[in-house]
């Protein structure tokens, strides 16, 4: 029942225009970062009404019913009712081994307010049905804090309150006797400076019964101290003495580089001694821009002594920081982490939640979600969306904290959510989950619902932070703020839950006689009634119409057996449990309207093939991934891919189940440019059928093998309306008539068509795990004007990928802006900066003002277009923040300005060029502060990215060399001509052990010459050249040679020292290679004279070895040649390998 609310309508006018008055103040300042310490402030004031009047609700429970649990909420009540007090941002816990101890915290202060006392304490020692404690901590602690509770009981059962000192540092109270007694400690130094501050703060302790590092209490906050080396970053220490002592701290968000700070930090603890803490990164700060970009998180095995770091999740700018409903309340999406330590099925899985909004599966107002990892932290699931209500609905649900019950492994979630009232208002809501996280069910808390607002008198737009779960023994408390009673008051409910059910459902079966046994695990907190757990099962459509009751097997486990009948028939099912409170749970949910069901019958249905048929694939990506979906109502046997190159015979590889459904391979084999290859997937289902499916259902897939210049990722991040608006300076969604990603689009099909292969992502989409196969990485903002590359782990990969000599492009009109504002010691991210924006600071946004080109011989305006100046940028808005921008030029050796402004200085630029250690003919980054996208002359944008990619990659892509050789061959050269033949060209290094460089077959005409074109070889480096012929010796030249301008020319024919060793043969006036090497062993010896003996006796004929002047007969001729040259003792003579002598000594 709600209260009843009489409010005056001066009264709402007078509230509405203050809050609006503070809400254009507060609009024009950046927000403090700090934001928690709650502090009075005078300045601060909301009426309030005269004419409310609380009226209590009828005090009553609610029924839940489910399906896997039933539960049942009490009514709500108040800790410690007061009239004169507020109590805000609370926290909550259970003793471990205790459940009827509780022990909660919360900000507390005066009412109205007239000054802050600091953490109030409470605490029950009979299962909350009766509290101790007090508003202001003073009696207890000896003096008052400044807030920031966090309240955890150890395993020994020790009350540990952490907080913010008075002087801004971090203190912890300990009781040892459930509150009779308190002592009080310093858990971190105070800072020196009144404007610093140990922030956001949690304390937690090892509670599991058996860890190495049992009762060791771990503190940690943001670390707020201006010069400190840990400024603005989460940090963590610990006590091993009950919070006596505490260790030196450990910086656990440094390492991964938020653009801002790290803020939120939360801890938790493993089964076996783990400690973990996560925590909100922030990337961008700025007016209007606060929203959470990551979720960090920490790992400690030895205690907290060291630790591992992580960036878990990412998408830029999920988060909801900033203000909420009309009242501007101050909201965040600081995480909350729970572990399960239950000892059941998901022991170990930790779970972390909070509020996100704008990024799937939030829609667009606050929604919560959750992931988890089932490993420890090494990996994490996709975010689950918490509450279940319909999405995009306007409906607001923030603030979320989440427990473990350490009993049963229920996980709990409670969070303000306003579905069922107006907006302007919230109530209280838990979401349960019986399955680890996957699914939940939500329920409201909150018997009356209340219109959040601002505390008057406190500072900020707080109500407070933050509020608590905790749950033991299968009742959960949750623990909240409101002020229903016309003052901020800490309530609570008990929340207690039936028995619950976990079963996996049977699936389709051949086995037609049965028996189907139906095995599940019922847990409850309360006695079950003897019989009660039952399978209602019945055999035909729809049919219910028996039971069986499960028999125990030991501890939670229970089976049946669903008795089959040897014919063909579908079967339908469910569970139920009933415990002697009257609690009764049944699976499925909804029972017995709905239930299980499967077919026992033989299998006649193939799988079902999901795949998107391969395109053509360029030769260098060879070996490729293939990847297809695949699924059966009895489960899959084996996928396979079946496929043949240029219409030869069928190949057969497999594909392995990746993750899901999905199932990965991997072609096998060589291709060349120009190959066709053609393919199909096969699945084989389990059935005793073997039931086969294929895709496509005839025929093959084809896909070409296709030569590419190079391979380039377009990372587009011109992606949503709203980022086209620049936070400071303005503008609308609809100033530019361009679509999103123009720009990225640009890049792709201009590359396209230049022979690229190009690969698009979005900047949320990017994979940096594999960037070092692409040759170049394009990151297209276009006229984004507000957060863009906005990951700071995804930014270190693609610096880490340019530093290791990976070729970048970024375009973007307030790229430069956003990364260097002007005037100010505002970077967002130094090194992503000068390693790929290559510029020192932003100057200008040029409205309206066209490109110049500044060196007009550099080969990005020529080849292989002709660019000219001025090159005409459209604004697109009034100003066009988004189209340009002039910056001034990283002052680096290597960084070139190669164009400006036409009325900007002529000293900076728009486009920027780095060549390492000023090598121009290696570039390794390219900068362009503007959009492509916002060029007048489409044509002339096209041609500038071709320009520029074709500039990236010259020193990779292949120059091509021309060799102009001319050689004679002894037996064929007559003193007139010479008989055409082939030989092989060899480049090799000139220095020992002369690897192969390049080799190429040419054939030299009647004069002994011929070109061929070479692409593995340098420009001024010395090679050795050999040639190759079928049946001479093996020629090489005298001194290495080294090719000029693309060329070289060498004539073995015009003099003996041509060769090396002098080894040529004066013929008719020409230096030839010896011939009579039939055999190719590098000797002219009786075995190549005894080859050409026997072809001659046989009167051999052909194209052979052994026909020496290519007459196509082995004879006299051929003989006389050999036997001379054998004779005459003819070898090869080339450099030799140096010998290596080692000395060994004793």
């Amino acid at each position: 029942m709600k209260p009843n609310l009489i409010v005056s309508a001066v009264f709402i006018l007078f509230f509405c225009a203050f809050l609006n008055s503070v809400s254009a103040q507060t609009n024009q300042q950046i927000e403090n970062k700090k934001w928690s310490r709650i502090v009075r402030d005078n300045n601060i004031f909301i009426p309030e009404n005269p004419n409310y009047k609380y009226v209590i609700p009828q005090q009553e429970s609610r029924h839940y019913s489910f399906g896997e649990t039933d539960a049942v909420v009490q009514a709500n009540y108040r800790v410690l009712p007061t009239t004169n007090t507020t109590q805000s941002e609370l926290s909550i816990d259970i003793h471990p081994t205790n459940p009827n101890v509780l022990f909660a915290g919360s900000n507390g202060t005066s009412w109205p307010v007239s000054g802050v006392y600091g953490t109030g304490v409470y605490w029950s020692t009979n299962a909350g049905s009766t509290w101790t404690g007090n508003d202001n901590p003073s009696p207890y602690f000896g003096t008052g804090n400044s807030g920031d509770p966090a309240a955890v009981i150890g395993q020994n059962g020790n009350f540990y309150m952490g907080y913010i000192r008075d002087a801004g540092g971090q203190g912890v109270s300990v009781s040892s006797n459930n509150g009779s007694n308190w002592s009080s400690y310093i858990a971190g130094t105070d800072p020196s400076s009144s404007s610093d501050l140990l922030d956001k703060n949690h304390l937690w302790v090892d509670k599991k019964t058996g860890s190495p590092y049992v009762n060791r209490v771990y503190d940690a906050w943001t670390h707020f101290v201006t010069g400190n080396a840990s400024e603005n970053q989460v940090v963590i220490n610990y006590s091993s003495n009950n919070g006596v002592n505490w260790s030196s701290f450990v910086d656990l968000s440094t390492s991964l580089s938020p653009g801002s700070h790290a803020q939120g930090v939360n801890i938790n603890t493993g089964p076996n001694g783990e400690v973990y803490a996560t925590f909100a990164v922030y990337d961008n700060w700025g007016v209007g821009t606060y929203g959470e970009d990551a979720i960090g998180f920490a790992k400690s095995t030895d205690g907290g002594v060291t630790w591992t770091k992580a960036r878990i999740y990412s998408a830029a700018n999920f988060g909801i920081r900033g203000n909420l409903k009309t009242t501007s309340i101050r909201v965040s999406s600081f995480p909350s982490m729970t572990v399960d330590r239950s000892g059941g099925s998901r022991n170990g899985y930790i779970y972390i939640c909070w509020p996100q909004k704008g990024v799937s599966p939030a829609g667009s107002d606050p929604d919560i979600v959750m992931i988890r990892s089932t490993n420890g932290g090494t990996s994490w699931s996709a975010p689950v969306r918490v509450n279940n209500d319909a999405i995009n609905n306007g409906k607001d649900q923030y603030y979320p904290w989440c427990a473990v019950d350490q009993n049963t492994g229920q996980l709990h979630v409670v969070f303000y959510d306003n579905r069922n009232t107006t907006s302007d208002s919230s109530g209280v809501f838990m979401a349960t989950s019986v399955d680890g996280g996957l699914t939940f069910d939500n329920y409201q808390v909150s018997d009356a619902n209340f219109k959040p607002k601002p505390i008057s008198g406190l500072a900020s737009g707080y109500q407070g932070d933050y509020i608590g779960i905790t749950a033991a023994n299968g009742k959960a408390y949750p623990f909240w703020s409101d002020d229903r009673t016309g003052n901020y008051q800490a309530w609570t409910s008990v929340v207690t839950f039936g028995p619950s059910i976990v079963h996996t459902q049977l699936t389709n079966t051949e086995n037609t006689s049965g028996p189907y046994v139906v095995n599940a695990s019922v847990a409850s907190i309360n006695p079950l009634v003897a019989g009660s757990i039952k399978v209602y099962w019945g055999r035909g459509a729809g049919v219910i119409n028996d039971s069986l009751t499960m028999t125990n097997t030991g501890g939670n486990n229970y089976t049946a057996s669903i008795p089959g009948n040897g014919s063909n028939a579908t079967y339908n099912y469910y569970l139920s449990a009933t415990d002697n409170t009257g609690f009764k749970t049944n699976l499925p949910g909804g029972a017995p309207t709905n239930y299980f069901t499967f077919t026992a019958a033989a299998d006649v249905v193939s799988p079902v093939i999901t795949h998107l048929a391969i395109s053509s694939t360029p030769q260098i990506k060879w070996p490729i991934v293939i990847n297809a979906s695949v699924t059966d109502n009895f489960g899959i046997q084996s996928v396979q891919c079946e496929f043949r190159i240029n219409g030869g015979s069928i190949s057969t590889f497999s594909l392995s189940l990746s993750s899901g459904d999905s199932y990965q391979g991997t072609f096998t084999g060589t291709v060349n440019i120009g190959d066709v290859v053609e393919y199909r997937i096969k699945a084989t289902d389990n059935s005793s059928n073997h039931n086969i499916a294929y895709n496509p259902l005839s025929g093959y897939h084809s896909f070409n093998i296709v030569d590419v210049k190079g391979i380039v990722l377009v990372v587009d991040d011109d992606v949503t309306l709203a980022n086209r608006i620049s936070p400071e300076k303005g503008g609308t969604e609809s100033q530019y008539s361009i679509p999103l990603g123009a720009s990225a689009n640009l890049f792709n099909t201009t590359l396209t068509d230049a022979g690229y292969a190009v690969e698009q992502v979005t900047f949320s989409a990017l994979n940096t795990s594999n960037l070092s196969s692409y040759d170049v990485i394009i990151l297209s903002a276009g006229v984004n004007e507000s957060t863009m590359f906005a990951d700071q782990t995804k930014r270190t990969a693609l610096i880490n990928y340019t530093l290791a000599g990976g070729k970048t492009l970024v375009e973007g009109g307030e790229v430069g802006y956003a990364y260097r504002k002007s005037g100010t010691s505002d970077v967002l991210d130094a090194a992503f900066r000068r390693n790929l924006l290559l510029d020192s600071l932003w100057t200008s946004d040029r409205s309206g003002e066209s490109l110049q080109i500044a060196s007009a011989t550099h080969s990005i305006f020529l080849t292989p277009n002709i660019l000219s100046s001025p090159m005409a940028i459209n604004n697109g808005g009034t100003s066009g923040y988004g189209a340009r921008d002039e910056m001034t030029v990283l002052p680096v050796t290597g960084v070139t300005r190669i164009a400006n402004w036409s009325g900007g200085t002529a000293a900076n630029g728009g486009i920027f060029v780095y060549c390492p250690n000023n090598d121009t003919s290696v570039c390794r980054n390219v900068f362009f502060s503007f959009a492509v996208s916002m060029f007048t002359n489409q044509t002339a944008a096209a041609n500038l990215i071709e320009n520029t990619v074709t500039y990236l990659l010259r020193d990779q892509v292949p120059t091509i060399k021309t060799l102009n050789l001319t050689a004679m061959i002894e037996g064929m050269w007559n003193g007139t001509t010479m008989v055409n033949d082939s030989v092989t060209v060899e480049l090799r290094n000139a220095s020992a052990p002369f690897n192969i460089i390049e080799s190429k077959k040419i054939l030299l005409n009647g004069v002994g010459s011929g070109s061929l074109i070479l692409t593995q070889v340098a420009e001024g480096t010395p090679y050795y050249l050999i040639v190759k012929h079928r049946n001479s010796i093996e020629t090489w030249s005298n001194l290495s040679v080294q090719f000029s301008a693309g060329n070289l020319t060498y004539d073995f024919t015009t003099a003996q020292n041509k060769a090396y060793g002098n080894n040529l043969k004066l013929v008719n006036g020409k230096w030839c290679m010896y011939s009579g090497d039939v055999n190719q062993d590098g000797f002219i010896n009786l075995t190549d004279q005894s080859q050409v003996f026997i072809d001659n006796i046989a009167g051999a004929f052909g194209y052979l070895s052994t026909d020496l002047n290519g007459d196509y007969y082995t004879e006299v001729g051929d003989l006389n040649i050999v036997f001379v040259n054998r004779t005459l003792g003819i070898s090869v003579q080339k450099p030799l390998v140096s010998q290596v002598n080692i000395n060994v000594s004793d």
